[in-house]
């Protein structure tokens, strides 16, 4: 009889249910996480992202996992519904939440209840786990929110969203619920929403059912919230996060049908100029060619530019001829057999002309569409809008191409156009690094070198560039010193490009540890903050060299620094190479004094002498018997034979101090009337 009992399978497995740690299969999740590599990619004091990598194929290949990694392979925290400061912890029980194991959830959450948190919750809803979420339902914490609702909808799981919603005393619902299930295409979530809720929706649930194409979802509202159309909305939701998309979208998205829908229901009068740039950012002929065909929209300065940023030469050409067409300048009569813009080889005969909007007001003083075109490098597109003698370039065409390093489009402008470029081509092309465009600007161009291009140049490392500019006559004007101050240039293409202006390019390479670049440099112009920096940085190679080889020397300041950065190299070389900048030396004694530094107190002693009267000298024990500073307080006092009073005794007794006490009471007190430096 015993036998049979102890040799029953289920039995056994039954009893082992009851037993302390985890069965096999749900360790393998905890070994399956550990794999997992966790990347901090930034944290402020009140946000944080990391990345995680190498998941093992059993979790990569699942679909959230596949859909939520970007292009660089990685899925950050957010996906995942970390939201913890370490993302390590919890990440098992979220493993499994995403593979939808409801035996290892139960073991994970029973094994660590402190995992169970709003996050899983959210992770249970995102990826549709309707049983998880039922389980987690009965544990501490894992209570559903309002968000859980939002999160289910969004992601189009009805059956969620109907336990939701079915819940005695339930999370409740807002109106962003219906909002994202409505952006994402989910017609059957917005559809139960709309008939067993009473929150609705808002302007933004159309908005984004239009931007995402999902054209049975735009139909039903506007069947059943006409009303939308000419509603603004009081908040706005991230639809994709850190370049991805994190909610599922329904099938079939189709952005032509989409804006058949809107003519179907007529909503030109309140036509969204988003919907426009969207079209042009797919670069679908089709949908532009349906849009101006309606009258929903016009080829304006705005979308022209759109279209040129697109690069689709098809839609470029299309655009061009609605602009010609607007403007009753169409047909062309100097085209091929194809009536392609592109076959234009000649400038038409016509002045430089700007559109008009159908009303007689011509577009935009702001016309820049040859800027934009320059800065991508459409050679092509550049010539073409040359060709028709449209009045859209200015001298930022050049500065921008030669940010690019488009030498060839700079090159061509040149020679066909009056524009020219500024001074800020030369600075541009140096932060981007273009050598060849540098050269260029100042040999034909006659572009001066600035010391904002050496700083670019500096900032980069760029050995070539810096090399070939520290050539070329400098003006000599008034600069701030240090990096400058940092200025943002917003390019054509509506990138944006960073640089310090005002600066130094010796304190820049300074700064940044490059001693190779401050030795090229030896002949222009430095600051104190050169040394500074240096001092700032503990690049004693660079202190030195700079000490030996230039007058302009440190700022007071900088001796402090040197000390509190315990760097006693640096400091004996500022005191020997920069002693008269030093005002107040006694604030030097002082500060070694409270650091406790007796190899600071003997560089101080050494290289900055001073007068030692009686009263400074028992400030000096003060401070370092305060500071419980054991080590000077004995050179101090046996090496300098500096006098304590019995105020510093009393003080380390009042302070509990009692090495100090001992200290002192060992010594012994000393009384000299006078001391001297020498002493």
């Amino acid at each position: 009889m015993a036998a049979s009992v102890l040799s029953d399978r289920d039995l056994l497995l039954l009893i082992a249910e009851y037993q302390h740690g985890l069965p096999f299969d749900v360790r393998e999740v905890l070994v399956i996480a550990a794999q997992v590599v966790i990347c901090p990619r930034y944290r402020t004091p009140h946000d944080f992202m990391v990345e995680l990598s190498n998941f093992p194929l059993l979790y990569a290949d699942l679909e959230y996992i596949r859909r939520n990694t970007s292009s660089s392979g990685n899925v950050n925290n957010f996906a995942l519904c970390l939201l913890n400061n370490d993302v390590a912890v919890g990440l098992p029980l979220h493993l499994a939440i995403v593979a939808g194991n409801l035996k290892h959830v139960r073991r994970l959450a029973a094994w660590q209840p402190a995992w169970v948190s709003t996050g899983a919750v959210s992770l249970a809803a995102k990826c549709g786990q309707l049983r998880i979420l039922e389980h987690l339902a009965t544990l501490p914490n894992g209570a559903p929110t309002k968000d859980t609702m939002i999160t289910a909808a969004a992601n189009g799981y009805l059956d969620v969203v109907q336990w939701l919603h079915a819940l005695p005393g339930g999370p409740g619902c807002t109106a962003e619920a219906m909002d994202c299930a409505a952006a994402y295409g989910h017609l059957d979530v917005v559809a139960f929403l709309h008939e067993h809720r009473s929150e609705g929706c808002t302007a933004q649930a159309l908005l984004y059912a239009i931007r995402n194409g999902h054209a049975s979802v735009v139909d039903y509202l506007l069947t059943k919230w006409g009303e939308l159309v000419r509603t603004r909305s009081s908040y706005y939701f991230m639809l994709g996060f850190h370049g991805f998309e994190t909610h599922r979208h329904a099938p079939n998205r189709n952005h032509l049908r989409t804006l058949q829908v809107l003519k179907a229901h007529n909503v030109f009068p309140h036509f969204d100029p988003w919907v426009v740039r969207d079209v042009i950012s797919r670069r679908s002929l089709e949908e532009l060619q349906f849009v101006c065909d309606w009258g929903a929209w016009r080829i304006d300065n705005g979308a022209l530019e759109a279209v040129i940023k697109a690069k689709d030469p098809v839609c470029i050409d299309y655009a061009l001829r609605r602009v010609l067409i607007d403007d009753h300048r169409w047909p062309l009569h100097d085209l091929g057999d194809d009536d392609c813009l592109w076959d234009l080889q000649e400038e038409l005969p016509w002045a430089p002309w700007i559109p008009t909007n159908g009303n007689m007001k011509t577009w935009a003083v702001g016309f820049k569409a040859m800027d934009v075109a320059a800065c991508l490098g459409d050679l092509p597109t550049v010539k073409l809008l040359h060709r028709l003698r449209l009045n859209c370039c200015s001298a930022k065409a050049m500065d921008h191409a030669c940010a690019r390093g488009h030498l060839d489009v700079a090159k061509w402008l040149h020679a066909h156009r009056l524009e020219g470029c500024t001074p800020d081509a030369m600075v541009l092309a140096a932060v981007g690094g273009h050598l060849s465009v540098v050269q260029w600007l100042h040999t034909v161009r006659r572009v001066p070198c600035s010391e904002d291009a050496l700083v670019a140049a500096a900032d980069r490392g760029d050995v070539a560039m810096l090399t070939y500019l520290a050539t070329l006559p400098l003006p000599n004007g008034k600069v701030k010193g240090g990096q400058g101050w940092e200025q943002a240039v917003f390019l054509s293409d509506g990138s944006r490009v960073e640089y310090f202006s005002g600066g130094l390019a010796v304190d820049v390479a300074a700064i940044r540890g490059r001693l190779n670049l401050a030795k090229l440099l030896h002949r222009h112009r430095a600051s104190t903050a050169a040394v500074d920096m240096a001092v700032s940085n503990d690049d004693v190679k660079v202190v030195q060299y700079l000490l030996a080889h230039r007058r302009e020397g440190c700022a007071e300041s900088t001796f402090r620094e040197a000390m509190y950065r315990h760097s006693d190299i640096l400091l004996e070389l500022l005191a020997t190479h920069c002693a008269p900048v030093v005002t107040d030396r006694r604030q030097l004694y002082t500060v070694a004094a409270r650091r406790g530094s007796v190899a600071q107190m003997e560089i101080l002693w050494r290289l900055l002498p001073i007068e030692m009267t009686p009263e400074f000298t028992r400030q000096l024990v003060a401070t370092a018997a305060a500071e419980r500073k054991l080590d000077l307080l004995q050179w101090l006092i046996e090496t300098k034979e500096f006098m304590w009073t019995p105020e510093v005794l009393e003080h380390a007794l009042h302070r509990g101090h009692k090495r100090v006490v001992e200290c002192l009471t060992r010594i012994g007190q000393r009384t000299p009337e006078t001391l001297t430096h020498e002493a």
